[in-house]
């Protein structure tokens, strides 16, 4: 696991509205001369990418923002945080940089995230 948890203020987990995820295609296929393709696993560990959303307050973005920033260094740090679809904590990092996207005085922060395995 991660040396870097999720911050208790802000949300635990990833809202299911909207949320999407792919796992990772790990899986080598080769033509042979005759009879089926051979296949094989790329990796060892696989990693399953993550879309979704969380809403914050503007108190919770400044936490998120600074997390996001200095903790994490522009999401390129691991951390650990909940797995939407398990409830289990798992290490995650971004894939890509969050958007903020301000929602009747909160902010809806659209977050691209990877789940190591």
């Amino acid at each position: 696991m991660a040396n870097i948890t999720w911050p208790d203020e802000l949300p635990p987990t990833l809202l299911l509205n909207g949320l999407s995820a792919q796992p990772q295609n790990d899986v080598i296929r080769t033509a042979m001369d005759s009879g089926p393709k051979k296949a094989r696993r790329r990796y060892t560990a696989y990693s399953t990418g993550f879309s979704g959303k969380i809403i914050l307050s503007a108190a919770q973005l400044a936490i998120f923002r600074r997390f996001y920033h200095t903790a994490l260094a522009d999401g390129v740090l691991r951390f650990n945080f909940t797995d939407p679809f398990t409830l289990e904590a798992a290490e995650f990092r971004f894939t890509a940089a969050y958007s903020a996207a301000a929602l009747d005085g909160l902010f809806e922060i659209t977050m691209p995230l990877e789940r190591m395995s």
